[in-house]
């Protein structure tokens, strides 16, 4: 799904340490060392499943190291001569051995079988045979550039470095593209006054469309707007509050507040009211300028559901859907609507088990949102489930009345009527000028006369905010004038021009 970057092994050859007494020259005497690293595959996937650790698999690759004299030899064998780590860049992604050898795997057992699990490193040690030693890189579920550093010491106690650049994933794009909403456990709290806990922090993760996590906004930048969405239906958001800190470090509160993610990660107290129901949570980012204090302007957004209680949610009473009708929907319009249980045990899962209309989708907490699509209005019945719990489950009809509206179908409105003054007439010779007035139509005025032998016209000019011309007459006879504006229309002038 992402591409890959084309990346080469970078081979960097220095000292990066200290010589020992006085071996002056930097070792370039005839004990100098060459280290080369080099990799099977300096590109590899995202690793969403976490999948383990495999010698040829496609989230693993085997990196080679090798060190030669100025002679060209392989430097001898023995424990302990390289050591290699994860030096820069992106800070996960593990060394493994992958040898079989016992010190490097840890084994437990689960329901009686043993399972052998591969211990991972940041740093590593080998051993050199001919010269040379293997060993692997695996990647993670985090996208970006690894950069391996493989040493050696040589006989003059000068350490040489190679480094080798993997690249996982594709580059990120570092804009928002959803909004991952986290709750601390147990997912609801206690009315005001009921000797239960009142404040339950909620985190919301900013990611990218690769999964990654968005880069910290710059300082003072708040880039998470965290609302309490109005609901009829239930009083218990009426005195709700948020709390949080904003980018610029002050404490905020209130029903809508402005918050900067760390980390791609931003974080919000819920306060509870006087009220016990459903608190909805709206929270909006900006994929456009990673900015929310200047307008939203490529929204992306997510729900969350909160439940304010005066009893533990758990009831000897079945399961049921207490939600009665759904609001109606109109086109391209965000819709939000929360769907609420009674009975059974918290908390609850939702979705949609058929019917629905298009654009509109089920969270798990039991919000219905998006933005309708269809082309046609009507009543669009769907069946949605709940599941407690313990697993109890129960379904129930909806309908949603929507309207469509068709966009808007731009008409221009056509110019006023061009209209030139006097439309008809007669003057002698003698007149030499005569003056018409242009009034109507649209700029861009042009005059022009089919016998220029009678009367010739000059052109069209602007003076007061009136357009004007002048007929300028040659002999005696008779012409057309002929007035052309801006949008295609004409008019005529009869011109009579007497001896």
């Amino acid at each position: 799904m992402h591409s890959l970057a084309i990346v080469r092994a970078t081979l960097a050859v220095g000292m990066i340490g200290l010589l020992a007494g006085c071996g002056a020259g930097g070792g370039g005497g005839a004990a100098a060392y060459t280290i080369t690293l080099r990799a099977d595959k300096t590109e590899l996937p995202l690793n969403i499943a976490s999948v383990g650790p495999n010698i040829g698999g496609p989230y693993t690759t085997t990196l080679y190291v090798d060190a030669r004299d100025n002679a060209g030899n392989p430097i001898p064998g023995g424990t302990g001569i390289f050591g290699c780590a994860v030096v820069g860049s992106l800070d996960s992604g593990p060394l493994y051995y992958l040898d079989g050898k016992p010190e490097h795997e840890t084994k437990t057992t689960v329901n009686g079988a043993e399972i052998t699990t591969q211990n991972a490193y940041r740093s590593i040690t080998l051993d050199s045979n001919s010269g040379g030693a293997t060993f692997h890189y695996h990647a993670t579920d985090i996208a970006g550039t690894a950069t391996v550093r493989c040493t050696v010491t040589d006989p003059d106690n000068v350490q040489r470095s190679a480094d080798l650049s993997i690249q996982v994933g594709g580059s990120p794009s570092g804009k928002v593209s959803q909004i991952v909403a986290t709750t601390e456990s147990p997912n609801y709290l206690w009315v005001q006054g009921t000797g239960g806990t009142t404040h339950l922090q909620i985190q919301f993760q900013l990611v990218d469309e690769a999964g990654q996590k968005i880069a910290n906004p710059a300082s003072g930048v708040d880039n998470l707007l965290v609302s309490i969405v109005p609901d009829a239906a239930t009083l218990a958001e009426n005195d709700a509050t948020l709390r949080s800190v904003n980018g610029a470090g002050q404490a905020v509160a209130g029903d809508a507040i402005r918050v900067q993610s760390i980390n791609g990660q931003a974080q919000i107290t819920l306060v509870s009211g006087s009220n016990p129901g459903s608190i909805l949570l709206m929270a909006q980012a900006d994929r456009d300028d990673n900015d929310v204090a200047n307008g939203i302007g490529e929204p992306i957004y997510n729900y969350v559901a909160v439940s304010a209680v005066t009893q533990a949610p758990m009831s000897a009473t079945p399961v049921a859907i207490a939600t009665a009708t759904l609001p109606a929907a109109t086109s391209s319009i965000p819709y939000a609507a929360l769907l609420e249980a009674t009975g059974g045990t918290a908390p609850y899962t939702w979705s949609i088990v058929s019917g629905g209309l298009s654009g509109l989708g089920m969270m798990p907490s039991g919000v219905l949102y998006g933005l309708p699509s269809a082309t046609t209005s009507g009543v669009y019945p769907f069946v949605v489930k709940v599941t407690d719990a313990m697993g109890t489950t129960v379904s129930k009809q909806f309908t949603v009345q929507y309207t469509y509206t068709a966009p808007p179908v731009y008409t221009p409105t056509p110019p006023p009527t061009l209209v030139v003054t006097p439309a008809t007439v007669s003057a002698p010779v003698s007149s030499s000028t005569l003056t018409f007035v242009i009034t109507g139509g649209s700029p861009n005025y042009a005059a022009t006369s089919n016998n220029a032998a009678v009367a010739t016209t000059s052109p069209v000019t602007s003076s007061g905010g009136q357009y004007h011309f002048t007929a300028t007459l040659v002999a005696a006879g008779s012409t057309t004038l002929i007035v052309t504006d801006g949008s295609g229309q004409a008019k005529t002038v009869t011109l009579t021009v007497t001896p």
